[in-house]
């Protein structure tokens, strides 16, 4: 008789955590596109497209070359500076493995220390899914934007707060922000990509407070026959080094909405984004008459916590905190309210059917042995979720997991 043995993170040196890294690592490397002219341009341009693009939410190929020979350091008519990435990932046999883009956002008239890193899109291949690039590939924008920060300093653009701390993100606040659909059962996709990211040290934006749209991307002639249809997704926010604080700050929410809408206006009609940027200004202008913060949701990271995806099902989200657009209406009339009707238990079944699923595939890494340590991490304490309206808010901070096995990404 025998059993396998559990393996606990925290035994291990900070070097041996480098060296195995390192190990995994070294089959891929990851390539910064910096012109259209690129030969692994087309390639995953096309990778890109083919999954977003016949959805409506990727920019058309003329944008993205457009980003790509843009002067990062000419400032928008806002002020804004943008830097566009477009990163490919190769195995050692050269082979594209992984695509990610996105954009680094700053402008030191919405909120001076504040750097915000714009995930826009991430596709793995099927062989890379599952495997340390997914990670490296959520974050190695992060790179990119410290070097842009270093390069915008040296130019007398920006003025860094620590400009001497690279460590420290040279004293700015960093935030990387992704969009993903609000979770539905029926699209398995939607709670994978939220565990993906959960696992990562993001928080949800409460879209009490903040409805986000994604603009319509599609070819302007097709908008002005069907009409601008933005879709209504969550903003996910990891704030590096301040994950485990529940609150975002009214103004920095702001900015983030701000910068975002910023690199949208590069390549859409100012006029149909003006309703979208609005509605999430105003609502933040409500909620700050009585709180300076908006609450972050905590995502989950497994089978345990599974029940933070309520305040995020989609049929909730959409009847409460979303005005009728064809997204929406679209979801509401697909059924979903006839079956919440005949069974009112569906939401918790489907929860608990997804983690019966997810127990299937025990991990044997876990984070701490702490008394009460689980392989996910130390659960959360009571009181550290984020606060109701019309508590005190006090400095409110979480507890985060260590994080488990992974899903892949989208």
């Amino acid at each position: 008789m025998k059993r396998r043995v559990r393996l606990c993170m925290k035994d291990l040196f900070h070097q041996d955590v480098v060296e195995m890294i390192e190990r995994e690592t070294r089959k891929y490397q990851i390539w910064s596109i910096e012109d259209p002219s690129d030969p692994d341009f087309d390639a995953a341009y096309q990778i890109l497209w083919d999954c977003f693009g016949p959805h409506g939410e990727m920019e058309r190929r003329e944008a993205i070359e457009a980003f790509l020979r843009d002067d990062p350091f000419t400032p928008e008519p806002s002020g804004t500076y943008m830097r566009y990435f477009l990163l490919v990932a190769r195995d050692a046999d050269g082979k594209v493995r992984g695509v990610r883009d996105g954009t680094v956002l700053i402008n030191p008239a919405y909120a001076p220390d504040l750097c915000v890193i714009y995930l826009a899109h991430i596709f793995m291949l099927p062989e890379a899914r599952g495997t340390v690039l997914s990670y490296w590939l959520r974050i190695s924008p992060v790179e990119l934007a410290m070097q842009y920060l270093t390069d915008l300093h040296a130019m007398g653009k920006i003025t860094l707060p620590a400009p001497s701390a690279p460590g420290k993100y040279f004293g700015m606040n960093v935030d990387l922000a992704a969009e993903v659909e609000y979770f539905t059962p029926e699209e398995r996709l939607s709670w994978q990509r939220i565990l993906f990211y959960g696992r990562g040290g993001f928080d949800a934006i409460n879209p009490r407070h903040f409805p986000y749209r994604q603009p319509d991307f599609r070819d302007p002639d097709v908008i002005r026959a069907t009409g601008n249809q933005p879709s209504p997704f969550m903003v996910l926010v990891r704030r590096m080094g301040r994950e485990r604080q529940a609150q975002l700050p009214i103004d920095e929410a702001r900015a983030l909405m701000r910068l975002l809408y910023d690199d949208f206006a590069d390549h859409c009609a100012p006029h149909l984004l003006e309703n979208s940027l609005q509605l999430v200004l105003d609502r933040l202008e409500e909620r700050a008459k009585r709180k300076s913060f908006v609450e972050l949701l905590p995502l989950p990271t497994g089978p345990r916590d599974l029940h933070r995806l309520k305040p995020l099902f989609r049929h909730n989200v959409f009847t409460k905190y979303y005005p009728d657009s064809p997204d929406v209406r679209g979801y509401l009339n697909s059924g979903i309210r006839e079956k919440l009707l005949a069974n009112p238990r569906h939401l918790d079944e489907e929860l608990a059917h997804i983690a019966r699923e997810l127990e299937t595939r025990p991990p044997f890494v876990y984070g701490s042995r702490d008394k009460t340590a689980t392989w996910e991490g130390t659960p959360l304490s009571p009181g550290s979720e984020p606060i109701p309206d019309g508590a005190d808010p006090g400095e409110i901070t979480r507890e985060v997991p260590a994080p488990a096995s992974t899903l892949p990404p989208r």
